[in-house]
């Protein structure tokens, strides 16, 4: 699977001739990048786009037309996806429960952690963990294009 933080990098549409459309779209894709890799270390805070935009130096409005642009979602749906891919992986590598979870990604409401995660993946947290731990589970669990903190990291 192709990972979203590589694929921010080549989505930009070419709206300039030559050298200059190339060098816009890398620093779009570097602004961009940027703030991914900031949300990634940051999955545990609260999240503005505001934040993001005064870090990129542009207006949120620009900002939030340029990583719609760039990644095909919303700041706050990417940051979504970041937390439930972090949330996959604690599900899948640690005996947290699901409040401790919630808890190390930001949330106050392990319900509404529960709600969000089963929005994105169509099941539970814990139905999640109980298909991962129970490989003859005839659950399927939906693919979601990979959001990798590391790879987020690395792309920067």
């Amino acid at each position: 699977m192709k990972s979203f933080a590589m694929e921010v990098s080549r989505t930009a549409p070419n709206q300039m001739a030559g050298g200059q459309a190339d060098s816009c779209r890398s620093e779009t894709a570097r602004k961009i990048e940027q703030s991914l890799a900031y949300m990634a270390r940051h999955l545990d805070e609260p999240l503005q786009v505001a934040t993001l935009a005064d870090q990129a130096n542009i207006s949120p409005s620009h900002f939030f037309a340029l990583c719609k642009r760039q990644t095909g979602c919303a700041p706050i749906d990417c940051f979504i996806r970041l937390r439930m891919q972090h949330a996959c992986r604690l599900l899948d590598q640690t005996a947290l429960n699901v409040k401790e979870i919630a808890a190390r990604l930001g949330y106050d409401d392990p319900f509404y952690f529960s709600r969000v995660f089963k929005s994105v993946h169509r099941v539970s947290p814990s139905r999640y963990r109980s298909a991962r731990l129970n490989a003859n589970s005839e659950l399927e669990i939906p693919a979601m294009p990979p959001v990798e903190a590391n790879e987020v990291l690395m792309a920067v």
